[in-house]
């Protein structure tokens, strides 16, 4: 628009040379030519503010004089009333916050447990959408500070709401992301598109912490245990069936120990034993008697 208004100031100035041309006497000409001059400029300036280009991944709206265009220029080269104005907006995924940071914000839980949360999102506003926000909110600026802020910090609010501090600190995390991203586009309702929303970090309250740490050195604690105790069991069972092959063993021997066994390993015992051996042979009074091994046996 500014530069549509400086084209006609710039057209006007020119026509007033023109104007004025034919009573400056020899010098008359030489003005014509230049309010000539300043008109062409002057229209080559409205020409420029007719075209306009509309980057890749981006939607112009038209407005005029308060009106705004129902109908969003998509990208390309587009000309229009070179008095009217073209508000460009990003149709790409968006991250909010911008620039991969996260914002932090304190819920409460089921159990009224305030934890505090690092979120960040990632959403889109739709082409045909954009006229419209435009017409209701204003520039994309306004669109992020309006709609997404206010819609991210409700929709965590009452997807945390709905959880209790155990499921809030589960490992997976992707059911209250999931919980968020529908809360979020409940809230923003058809005015953007959430794409994906991402929890980053939860922080609990101090006693709450304190108790959960307490909870898992209990737990490590059981585990030790209940290792121990199987080991203990293991041993049991080895040291049970060693003792179950000791007596099968005994058992085994004892049953091939008949007296005329006994009888030859005496004597098989008595031709190995070097000349000169003591022995003692028990009798059945219980007095035992010693004899010598001599050269002939």
């Amino acid at each position: 628009m500014g530069l549509a208004i400086l084209a006609i100031m710039v057209i006007a100035v020119g026509a007033a040379l023109r104007v004025l041309a034919p009573g400056l006497g020899p010098k008359g000409g030489t003005v014509r030519l230049v309010s000539y001059a300043v008109m062409f400029g002057g229209v080559g300036l409205a020409f420029l503010n007719a075209v306009v280009l509309v980057e890749v991944g981006e939607v112009g709206v038209k407005h005029f004089l308060g009106s705004v265009e129902p109908v969003a220029l998509e990208q390309g080269v587009h000309i229009i009333n070179p008095f009217a104005s073209v508000e460009k907006m990003s149709i790409r995924e968006q991250s909010y916050p911008a620039q991969g940071q996260v914002t932090t914000m304190e819920s409460q839980t089921s159990e009224q447990l305030t934890v505090q949360l690092e979120v960040s999102m990632l959403y889109r506003i739709e082409p045909t959408n954009a006229p419209g926000l435009y017409e209701r909110i204003g520039s994309e600026a306004q669109i992020t500070s309006q709609i997404v802020l206010n819609a991210v910090r409700n929709g965590v609010r009452d997807a945390v709401a709905t959880k209790s501090i155990n499921e809030i600190f589960s490992p997976n995390r992707r059911e209250l992301a999931a919980d968020m991203e529908r809360e979020i586009q409940a809230k923003a309702g058809d005015r953007i598109e959430v794409v994906s929303v991402f929890v980053r970090d939860v922080k609990a309250p101090q006693t709450v912490q304190n108790a959960i740490e307490e909870k898992l050195q209990r737990e490590q604690q059981v585990a030790a245990e209940a290792f121990q105790t199987e080991i203990i069991q293991e041993r049991a069972t080895q040291q049970a069936e060693e003792a179950k092959g000791i007596a099968e063993a005994q058992r085994i021997i004892s049953q091939g120990l008949t007296p005329e066994y006994l009888t030859f390993f005496y004597i098989q015992q008595l031709t190995e034993m070097p000349e000169g051996s003591v022995v003692y042979v028990p009798t059945e009074a219980g007095i035992p008697l010693m004899r010598s091994l001599g050269g002939g046996r």
